[in-house]
């Protein structure tokens, strides 16, 4: 695959990366570029007491006879907007 750079400064932040020893290469650049939008992009990871509250508000309509009448919690949001 060839990838084109065709804005000048990016082209110069990109060597100037690698030419301080920061990245071997190119390749090792978009890697960690595309790592990083990866981890950026997923949800916090939940600690324990916050895992242990969603596990109660999921049963907690259940426990004490709630119902929402077969709608998802989505569904019913979307319901409620105009």
């Amino acid at each position: 695959m060839t990838i084109e750079i065709r804005r000048p400064e990016l082209e110069r932040r990109l060597l100037e990366q690698i030419e301080s020893g920061r990245f071997r290469d190119v390749d090792e650049m978009i890697a960690k570029a595309l790592d990083a939008l990866y981890e950026k992009e997923q949800p916090p990871a939940l600690n324990e007491s916050t895992a242990a509250a969603v596990r109660r508000l999921a049963t907690f309509g259940e426990r004490h006879g709630l119902s929402l009448g077969g709608l998802s919690v989505k569904e019913l949001l979307n319901e409620s907007r105009p």
